[in-house]
């Protein structure tokens, strides 16, 4: 018999196997009329005097419509004289600035909060979030987006964690900052995080980087430690050495993508004429260009070259323009530096630099400076490519 059997024999086998191990049920023989009604009577019979309470429940003191106090009543049991049980939990919740949305919204989640004993569980916890600086409305936003933070050991993992957050974010707002938007590195492996921290500041990569790095992509951190050891490896050949300031954003672009999402990057610019030097020249000079999605590189690097009349080579000096949305910077500041310089208001400027300046900057320098010459220009401009282009016709 072969080692791998094919798909169809496969499923024919389980399907003999599921109808011969299955039992079918054996009914009297009688009329169907009279089988259906008994069915539905035996099914909400099973069902509703097991949960009422549970439902019941559910559905006035915590809000949840019929269908998801049902859905909640099958993950946990509430019996009816532990009510007060429930009662102080709900209570306790709306202390802590809790609306009936937020309750709702954490019981469909995790109905077992309702078995949460107050003083020994949710009181200790939720001090310890607030004395970390997440207060007020922030407290149930963080809880219902995460509940899992109620079922981690206060000692055990969350102080932990937090202390690894505080040791690099000492002040509160930024620590409020970093959960909230990543509720997961109180409940993740914290050890992990330590680890790869001790080893980043061990390669040389200042904690002010770090920084950076744990507020903007925290998840990061948590990465596996053998993986940013490879990465770190793989950065420091390129020529970014930890100490550099690009090091950090290097190592955020190479931890987001699989080793085949960098290969097919790769290929996608040697398509386009790039040389793996360059691709490597790219990358180490702009990081996230790497992150961008094949379409869009295609639709800049179409542009800049066929339409703008940019040199490839340039766009390889200057890879940060690939970054910059074609549709709502790119064409319409081509399109007022057409008009200057046909014009000929502007003189021995590249476009390129162009791109590089704010939107304020732009609109002082190459907009608003010369309205009075063409009048109406910063109209123009806002209306997009299409205006533009009409007035101009």
């Amino acid at each position: 018999m072969a080692a791998n059997p094919p798909l169809r024999r496969v499923v024919n086998f389980l399907q003999k196997r599921f109808f011969n191990t299955t039992p079918s049920p054996k009914y009297p023989k009688q009329p169907s009329t009279i089988l259906k009604p008994k069915i539905k009577t035996e099914i909400s019979n099973s069902i509703l005097p097991k949960s009422s309470f549970s439902i019941q429940y559910l559905t006035k003191s915590c809000g949840l419509s019929l269908d998801s106090a049902i859905s909640a009543s099958n993950k946990v049991s509430l019996e009816e004289n532990n009510k007060k049980q429930f009662d102080s939990v709900v209570l306790f919740l709306k202390s802590y600035n809790f609306s009936d949305t937020h309750i709702g919204e954490l019981v469909k989640k995790r109905p077992y909060v309702l078995l949460c004993k107050t003083s020994t569980n949710l009181e200790p916890k939720f001090q310890f979030l607030a004395e970390s600086g997440i207060k007020g409305l922030n407290l149930p936003k963080l809880i219902v987006s995460s509940p899992t933070i109620l079922f981690r050991g206060l000692n055990s993992q969350l102080k932990p964690a937090m202390t690894i957050i505080k040791r690099l974010l000492p002040r509160p707002d930024r620590i409020e900052i970093v959960v909230q938007r990543g509720p997961w590195v109180l409940t993740s492996d914290w050890k992990v995080m330590q680890h790869n921290l001790d080893y980043l500041i061990k390669q040389g990569v200042f904690e002010s980087r770090i920084k950076e790095l744990i507020v903007l992509h925290p998840r990061c951190l948590y990465q596996d430690t053998s993986r940013i050891r490879y990465v770190v490896k793989m950065i420091t050949e390129m020529g970014v050495m930890p100490c550099d300031l690009k090091f950090i954003h290097a190592l955020r672009v190479m931890l987001s993508l699989s080793k085949s999402s960098w290969e097919r990057k790769v290929k996608f610019f040697e398509s386009l004429g790039w040389t793996n030097d360059e691709v490597i020249s790219t990358f180490t000079k702009s990081p996230a260009c790497l992150s961008c999605s094949e379409e869009k590189l295609r639709n800049g690097i179409d542009y800049f070259v066929n339409t703008v009349k940019i040199d490839r080579q340039i766009i390889i000096s200057y890879p940060k323009v690939l970054m910059y949305s074609v549709q709502k910077r790119v064409i319409p500041r081509f399109t007022i530096w057409k008009i200057l310089e046909e014009r000929k208001l502007i003189k021995g400027m590249q476009f390129i630099w162009v791109l590089n300046k704010s939107e304020k900057e732009f609109i002082e320098q190459y907009v608003t400076k010369y309205s009075s010459e063409i009048p109406h220009l910063l109209q123009m401009y806002l209306s997009g490519k299409d205006s533009i282009s009409a007035v101009r016709s």
